[in-house]
């Protein structure tokens, strides 16, 4: 009966110390698994380290600590820089509010020579406009926005025609009744080219 007591407790020491000493009595914590990066390479330059651009890690680990220094508004000089960006409002804003007084002269009829007026006005700024946008367009030749700026001019130029075509369909008594139509196409030109315009901008 001694016997049979002596072998369960070596059995139960021999279960112990397995579980308490595993390994050869070595004290072990759970290992961490070390992950290997995966980075991507194209041609012989890294791009990304685990699906993170190499410029973002760099802004994550190096923040910017230096504040940027505030703008210095120089009217003298800024005045004549980026031209197309300053005038080509005017004509999105004429034109859209020539397209509503159209609209208004449907029930009032007295908006006549408003209309006329703004529309000539957003003629010739739309003139400005294309010949100051075709003049910034250098940078964007041979980037992948080129056909977008192509496309805006064409728009451009379509909103000089159809403001010029609105003018005299305004002017000539036989035509007047017919301006709304053209009033439209012009609002939706607009409206495109000032859409496209903000692609390219931002």
């Amino acid at each position: 009966m001694e016997l049979e007591i002596d072998m369960k407790t070596i059995i139960c020491l021999l279960l112990f110390a397995t579980v308490a000493f595993p390994h050869g009595g070595k004290d072990h914590k759970k290992e961490i698994a070390v992950k290997q990066d995966t980075m991507t390479i194209v041609g012989k330059d890294t791009i990304a380290i685990n699906g993170v651009s190499k410029n973002m890690i760099g802004m994550k680990t190096n923040p910017v600590i230096s504040k940027e220094e505030p703008m210095n508004l120089n009217p003298s000089e800024q005045l004549f820089e980026h031209l197309h960006n300053k005038l080509v409002h005017f004509p999105i804003a004429l034109g859209v509010f020539a397209f509503f007084l159209t609209l208004l002269n449907f029930k009032w009829k007295n908006f006549d020579p408003a209309i006329l007026i703004s529309i000539l006005i957003a003629l010739l700024f739309s003139i400005g406009a294309f010949i100051t946008g075709n003049n910034q367009s250098g940078p964007f030749i041979g980037t992948a926005k080129e056909w977008i700026v192509k496309l805006h001019q064409n728009f451009g130029l379509a909103v000089i025609i159809n403001l010029f075509i609105w003018t005299i369909f305004l002017i000539i008594d036989k035509l007047k009744k017919y301006a709304w139509i053209i009033g439209l196409i012009v609002f939706i030109l607009i409206l495109s080219a000032g859409f496209l315009g903000g692609v390219i901008a931002h």
